[in-house]
């Protein structure tokens, strides 16, 4: 045997072959079904990858031409200020986190637009945008390679516990983003308007959905991903965005505030419930809370160039010159606030917060100024002075170039409303613009003003606890803020409104600017509440609690000044605090065996199957009438405005008022029928459910000569077809 070793060693590989393929082929590791599963995940996540990446290397491109411009240094005040910090390097330069957070979140903006061009142009083929992506990628190859030189190892290595509890909340969210979508928002417009745009291939008018005419850059990203592979690769796009809100946290308590910090902020903002269920849907909340910390970020450079030291908790080092305003931040900052604007209307609240602060900014001379010398510290208070004998109008340049940035890149959502509609806020200022599909009925309706809490001083004075509860949220799930923020409230009034420990030595001048723009949000969202009880939901505080949360991990730090020989309050804090995110932990594995997402990631259950288990009689319904009406059939729905899985032509009742409207237009259930069938429908979709819910909420529009018309349409006008569980009845319009 010594003289054929080359023989025997290929007879015993054929023996592994033989055993290892016999042994698999009868005792499977796994079904093709499960193959195929786990291949679908990975397509998914491989197609908002890619495009992700697409992201980054644009955004890279972009903030590289952004620093090759000539500086833009708006001119200072001179003034007996006393000197400031030396910046620590080039404030012009962007750092690698810098490149990977801020510029993919600018490159996503930029395709965001880019969509919408292509989508206004009637472009919305899938081979068009596989074939744009490829060759966007060999276009970008020089990015991605000088992005891969830049990698390195970080140096900030969260704490064990810490790198668990992250890694745990991020395989429970990909959980959840890799699932079918069932939020409610997701299947009511956030992607069927992507949906109903690539069946038209265009971005066109006619739908009588109000929010199809909302700012939609996160939409325009959803159909992207939805005409290179589905809505699971939509959903993974906002996911994306929870990952960019949770980095940018950190490089805003890193570069501002103090290195200590950084990683308790990441701690602070993941310790909310809502940031894992909002990522896990289709919404564009993570994106909006991040655009508008991206342009509070960047206007902190502006403000505060590398005022500390990221490897110290303290001030770095005294000179006695100012360091430059690079204007480029600010035109940085103009940027992201226009995106922020292109997600929503009610986020123009954070630009004018910003331009407001640069204001004061300018008027204090220039600069946010702090006191440096330590006599100076421990004598002064960080102060404003305004110098209105030297106060000009070239001081307005840098509010003028944040401002005329910031509404340039919001302009084509606007301007598309205006062609479209006829209003460029639709279906906002109604009173003031005309709208299609629009009169004081539907604005009334939609508003629903006087139905918020009023000018109840208990109620106002108890609103942070109820947003902490979310007893009185519209959505539970999707609002609860956690009770850390609460925690610290009492810390927050002190240091912010009180200016506690202002003669502080580390106290950094951005913490005010955090706690200014937290506080015009929240303010924002509380003339909301007191004027309608629709806008009660603790999600939309989401942009104030993201720029609260390095604030807070920086009070957390601050903590030992508290501390007595007898007692440690920061120990006692890490105690609780440690206890509140281990709770957190357990209610997030609670719900992934609740939900059960494995069954679906690997096969076990179909598509269907689980999407009827989560959304019962509503996904039977929809699947059972999309079986048996022709391809031909315009299904009106009563009172249920989700219509995503619907395979024929449907229309929904966007904000719940179509009979109440109608009534109010025709006046007679004989007329309400003549003109549904004008409109060429044939089917109407009556959810009970969604009827017993506008009862409840007791709207004053809903009266009984509407109920009563119901009743006749039904006993006269509509012949069933079936029923769904008592909770959904299709009928055919006679």
């Amino acid at each position: 045997m010594k003289k054929f070793p080359g023989v025997l060693s290929i007879l015993f590989v054929l023996w592994l072959f033989a055993v290892f393929g016999g042994f698999y082929a009868v005792q499977k590791p796994f079904t093709l079904a499960a193959a195929a599963a786990i291949a679908r995940g990975l397509l998914d996540l491989l197609a908002a990858a890619w495009l992700g990446l697409l992201g980054l290397g644009l955004g890279h491109r972009l903030l590289t031409w952004l620093q090759k411009l000539k500086p833009s240094n708006p001119p200072a005040l001179q003034s007996s200020n006393p000197p400031i910090l030396q910046p620590s390097g080039s404030a012009s330069k962007f750092s690698t986190e810098e490149i990977l957070i801020l510029g993919c979140g600018l490159g996503l903006g930029a395709l965001g637009l880019a969509t919408l061009g292509l989508g206004l142009a009637g472009l919305f083929y899938p081979w068009l945008f596989v074939g744009l992506s490829a060759l966007l990628t060999l276009a970008l190859w020089p990015d991605f390679l000088a992005l891969y030189r830049r990698l390195h190892w970080p140096t900030d290595r969260p704490h064990r516990l810490t790198l668990l509890y992250l890694g745990l909340v991020g395989l429970f969210t990909l959980a959840a983003a890799l699932l079918p979508p069932i939020d409610w928002d997701g299947l009511f417009y956030h992607l069927t308007a992507p949906k109903l745009f690539i069946q038209a291939h265009r971005i066109s008018p006619g739908h009588d959905i109000p929010h199809f005419n909302f700012p939609f850059l996160a939409e325009m990203l959803f159909t992207y991903a939805m005409l290179l592979r589905g809505d699971v690769a939509a959903k993974l796009i906002h996911t994306l965005y929870g990952l960019l809100l949770t980095g940018l946290v950190y490089l805003t308590a890193q570069r501002h505030l103090s290195r200590a910090s950084a990683w308790p902020a990441v701690l602070i903002l993941l310790s909310m419930p809502m940031i894992v269920t909002l990522a896990g849907w289709a919404y564009n909340d993570l994106a909006l809370a991040f655009y508008q910390l991206a342009a509070l970020y960047s206007v902190l450079n502006y403000l505060f160039p590398k005022f500390y030291n990221p490897n110290s908790q303290t001030i770095s080092q005294i000179s006695q010159e100012q360091p430059p305003l690079d204007g480029k931040w600010l035109i940085l900052g103009g940027v992201f606030a226009g995106l922020a604007m292109g997600l929503k209307y009610t986020s123009f609240i954070g630009p004018l917060t910003i331009g407001l602060i640069l204001v004061g900014s300018q008027m204090a001379g220039g600069k946010w100024q702090m006191l440096t010398s330590q006599s100076q510290l421990s004598n002064s208070k960080a102060s404003f002075t305004i110098h209105s004998s030297q106060f000009t109008i070239h001081n307005f340049k840098p509010v003028l170039s944040f401002a005329l940035t910031a509404l340039l890149v919001a302009l084509p959502w606007y301007l598309k409303n205006f062609f479209f509609t006829g209003n460029p806020f639709y279906p906002f200022l109604s009173g003031i613009f005309d709208g299609l599909y629009w009169d004081s009925f539907r604005a009334a309706w939609y508003a629903q003003a006087g139905s918020g809490i009023g000018f109840d001083l208990k109620t106002l004075a108890a609103l942070p606890v109820l947003a902490m509860l979310g007893v009185r949220d519209v959505n539970y799930f999707d609002g609860r803020t956690g009770p850390l923020f609460l925690v610290f409230l009492p810390l927050l009034l002190l240091y912010g409104l009180f200016r506690y420990r202002t003669r502080t030595p580390g106290r950094p001048p951005a913490l005010d600017v955090l706690l200014i723009f937290a506080l015009a949000q929240f303010l924002f969202w509380t003339f909301g509440v007191i004027w309608s009880h629709s806008l009660w939901q603790s999600r939309l505080l989401l942009p104030c609690l993201a720029a609260l949360s390095p604030a807070v991990a920086w009070l957390w730090q601050d903590l030992t000044h508290l501390d007595r020989p007898q007692f440690s309050t920061r120990r006692f804090v890490n105690l609780l605090i440690g206890l509140a995110l281990a709770l957190n932990l357990v209610e997030l594995s609670l719900n992934f065996v609740q939900v059960n997402p494995l069954a679906y990631l690997t096969g076990s259950e179909t598509r269907s199957e689980y999407l009827t288990r989560r959304l019962g009689a509503y996904y039977a319904t929809l699947e059972k009438m999309n079986g048996v009406l022709s391809p031909q059939a315009v299904v009106l729905f009563l009172w249920e405005p989700r219509s995503y899985f619907c395979q024929v032509e449907c229309r929904p009742d966007s904000i719940l008022d179509q009979l109440a409207h109608d009534q109010y237009l025709y006046g007679s259930a004989a007329k309400i029928v003549e003109a549904w069938q004008k409109a060429g429908i044939t089917h109407i979709l009556l959810h009970r459910q969604g009827l017993e819910f506008i009862k409840h909420e007791d709207l004053a529009m809903l009266d009984q000569p509407t109920l009563a018309q119901l009743e006749v349409l039904e006993a006269q006008h509509f012949e069933p077809v079936f029923d769904v569980a008592g909770a959904y009845q299709l009928y055919r319009l006679k």
